[in-house]
């Protein structure tokens, strides 16, 4: 059984040494979009604006790494009277695993998810200030249109939370963790 293994294992690493060397490709995705959660609506939030930017690495294949910065002015509204002003900063380490890239016109649907840190800033009436840096996760799903190699447009849907006790600035809100979904679309270029 050892012997079999062994030859399975030098098979399929046989298998996987591509014909021709792999090129790299880095896209960039400047993008816009809203949240939206329970706990924001109820804030009094709406559906904040978020801007942002994907910068992602994919090799050959169908994985990809990439780093996800948003930023989310206005997030909590004014949280029932009680907050002058908020935002979230939000930074993702992500793996992308998605169909191939074309090489000229195409489409490319994808799953995403990772890991990184979620900075909520918020000024209360009256004037105190509170910030809170802290560990998150995302997951989504989205897809790429290309409309020539370098250039395309990118729908994206995401669900984000952090991972403990949500108190910031004496507001302790529902749950006590804050999750939230987030829609976007941008510019997919291409390197």
């Amino acid at each position: 059984m050892p012997r079999f293994a062994a030859r399975l294992c030098a098979a399929l690493a046989a298998l996987s040494i591509p014909a021709t060397p792999a090129a790299a490709d880095v896209v960039l995705v400047p993008y816009i979009g809203q949240s939206w959660s329970g706990v924001i609506n109820d804030a009094g939030g709406g559906y904040p604006t978020t801007v942002g930017a994907r910068l992602e690495w994919f090799g050959s294949g169908i994985l990809g790494a990439g780093v996800d910065v948003a930023r989310a002015e206005d997030f909590l509204g004014d949280a029932q009277g009680r907050v002058r002003d908020s935002a979230l900063t939000s930074v993702m380490a992500n793996v992308v695993v998605g169909g191939l890239l074309p090489e000229g016109r195409g489409f490319r649907p994808y799953l995403t998810g990772g890991v990184g840190l979620l900075r909520y800033d918020l000024t209360r009436v009256g004037g105190e200030d509170a910030s809170k840096t802290e560990f998150g996760y995302n997951f989504g799903a989205g897809a790429d249109v290309f409309f020539n190699r370098h250039i395309g447009a990118q729908l994206d849907f995401r669900y984000i939370r952090n991972t403990q006790d949500f108190i910031l600035g004496g507001l302790d809100f529902e749950e006590g963790i804050l999750e939230y979904a987030r829609w976007s679309a941008g510019a997919v270029i291409r390197f």
